[in-house]
């Protein structure tokens, strides 16, 4: 639904979105490039959606290591 939301395809529309678009973080439209929260757990003292941040700057810097997407000068982050 946040997808939807933000317009990146019409509502209802998400079933028909992931089947069509690759979100791997090689993909065209890359999704949790750093496994989202069930990869990376919750960080003790409860900043746990930070960490979504931190992987945006990351990936905007170019320092995702492994997992840099091939474009990085723009992102969303939203939790």
């Amino acid at each position: 639904m946040c997808l939807e939301d933000a317009g990146f395809c019409e509502k209802g529309e998400i079933g028909p979105f992931f089947d069509a678009v690759d979100t791997t973080y090689k993909g065209s439209f890359p999704i949790n490039t750093d496994g989202g929260q069930l990869s990376g757990g919750q960080p003790v003292g409860g900043a746990g959606g930070f960490r979504h941040v931190i992987e945006a700057v990351r990936q905007v810097m170019g320092r995702a290591e492994a997992r840099q997407v091939a474009q990085r000068n723009l992102c969303m982050v939203n939790g």
